[in-house]
């Protein structure tokens, strides 16, 4: 204990006042001098060793930097990361925004506090649970490595995306626009919807959030319809460009995918015992006894169940068919060499619970809005992705049609999107969509999928999300939105998602949110309840 008394011996010390053991005398004098010399020969001897060691380390890592590299720059030598075909590097050190072992996630739309009881029995003392289970970031894990099929990545910038904060609304004959003036002096109209802009940047300063963002895009042409950024210090740069999000369970697309690759049927079913968030070790074991309840995929999908989506990827991926999948949803490569634009990052552990983790959403997974927003356009465009711009025209020319790749096959897109359409309907997001008078957009049917965890450091944080397109079925406009609140919010991004689709597909006014709430971390709820 911190405050025994420090004078007290430990087990099978010597007293210090001792002549022996068992005797508390004065202490005989004895000659120092020759232990003061030989333990500062030791310590000599000791620190030369070390220095030598240091030394040697130093000039390995500065050949291997100059190898990797092709030379060596200065004080940043050290510190470049490993080209993209580099197989393993050592995991960061965990950032504030970054789910670490203190971490609790949970999709809020879905939270329920009796699954996460019946999760009690199977975890370990002292760790936490929710929506992924505890988090635990990996001590080593790999990265992925550029395919061969997408070696050749495009370098230019997004074009038009500089032009957005100096760009002025003028009137046309096809009604308002945004207009800027490139660096050559030509005069490009961009593809902003002036009244979805306009409504949701209103959005974001009427409720105020700790930060957040919306993009939305055409899926057929990767026009940029809506790009907002907001955050209540007053400095939102990059929070709809750059990966400063958590995906969560946006992830579970991308295993969705994989498992579809692999032939796994959308109806496929996996039972499981204890919750449907909850992921530790024995939940991921199968015990008929236990089993009592089962989800297929698609529902698996639709209502966020890690257990399952942890079971299933456990099965039937492992890490380098998840790695190949993510690459080809373009994380962990620059696509656009712009400045504003940030590589979404996807570090993918090579097995165990970790990786169940990962395939569940909790993994080291960073996401943009910006490349959130292509992967739901991707899928609501049968598996092409679109290259994003945000200009129409260049003194009054059509601009040239933007690159495409493939990220998936069309018949797996078509699957995604049946799932997807489930979550809004069925599962996390049906009450973002619905009202006491019906579906709020009529009969324009949406696809999506939600998202969110809790950071449990201070500051709390709140991250949620919402990616989809409608109409799901021949999709006019892509959303991605992600919300960061502290421990009392008022919006989560499945409204914010909700209000940008209705501007874009239904026109009127904006609706209410639910009513806002005060977050209670998770263990603490159960806390309450054991007692």
């Amino acid at each position: 204990m911190k405050n025994q008394d420090h004078r007290k011996a430990l087990p099978g010390a010597v007293p210090r006042d001792s002549q022996g053991p068992h005797s508390f005398g004065p202490r005989p004098a004895r000659n120092w001098r020759p232990w003061v010399v030989c333990g500062a020969a030791a310590v000599l001897l000791a620190f030369a060793a070390s220095a030598q060691v240091l030394q040697d380390a130093g000039v390995a890592r500065l050949a291997e930097a100059s190898a990797i590299d092709g030379g060596v720059d200065g004080d940043n030598a050290l510190r470049r990361p490993r080209d993209a075909g580099a197989r393993h590097v050592r995991a960061e050190r965990p950032h504030a925004d970054r789910a670490g072992a203190a971490d609790v996630s949970a999709d809020a739309d879905e939270f329920d506090e009796e699954e996460l009881e019946r999760a009690l029995p199977d975890a370990e003392a002292g760790e936490l649970l929710s929506d992924g289970g505890p988090v635990a970031a990996p001590s080593e894990v790999s990265a992925v490595p550029a395919a061969a099929a997408n070696a050749v990545a495009q370098t230019s910038p997004v074009p038009g995306l500089s032009l957005l904060h100096k760009s002025k609304l003028e009137s046309t004959e096809g009604g308002d626009a945004l207009f800027a003036k490139t660096a050559e002096g030509k005069l490009a109209r961009l593809s902003i919807n002036p009244v979805m802009q306009r409504q949701m940047e209103k959005l974001f300063s009427l409720y105020k959030p700790m930060s957040g963002a919306l993009v939305a895009i055409e899926p057929k042409t990767g026009r940029v319809l809506a790009l907002v950024e907001y955050s209540a210090d007053g400095h939102p740069e990059g929070a709809a460009t750059h990966p400063l999000y958590p995906a969560a369970s946006v992830f579970k697309i991308i295993t969705g995918a994989a498992l579809l690759e692999k032939g796994i049927s959308p109806d496929a079913e996996t039972c499981y015992h204890g919750g449907l968030h909850g992921i530790v070790s024995k939940l991921l074991q199968d015990k008929p006894r236990l089993d009592s309840r089962c989800l297929s995929l698609s529902m698996a999908l639709a209502k966020s169940a890690n257990v399952v989506f942890a079971k299933m990827a456990e099965r039937h991926l492992d890490a380098p068919a998840l790695r190949e999948e993510a690459e080809r949803f373009m994380f962990n490569r620059s696509v656009w060499a712009d400045p504003a634009v940030g590589a979404s990052t996807a570090r993918i552990p090579e097995h165990g619970l970790e990786f169940a983790k990962s395939a569940a959403g909790f993994g080291d997974v960073k996401l943009s809005p910006l490349h959130a927003a292509l992967i739901a356009a991707a899928v609501g465009n049968g598996g092409d992705m679109r290259d994003p711009t945000l200009i129409d025209s260049l003194d009054g020319s059509a601009a040239a049609p933007q690159g495409e790749r493939r990220i998936m096959r069309a018949e797996t897109a078509t699957k995604l999107k049946e799932m997807m359409k489930l979550t809004v309907s069925e599962g996390t997001a049906s009450s973002s969509f619905r009202e006491r008078r019906g579906p709020i957009l009529g009969d324009i049917a949406v696809a999506g999928k939600t998202g969110s965890l809790s950071n449990h450091e201070k500051p709390f944080k709140d991250y949620s999300w919402f990616v989809g397109f409608a109409p799901a079925d021949d999709p006019k406009i892509a959303v991605a939105a992600v919300v960061v609140n502290g421990l009392k919010w008022s919006i989560h991004a499945p409204f914010v998602a909700r209000e940008a689709l209705r501007s874009y597909l239904v026109g009127g006014s904006m609706g209410t949110p639910p009513p806002a709430h005060s977050h209670r971390p998770a263990h603490r709820r159960v806390a309450k309840k054991r007692r």
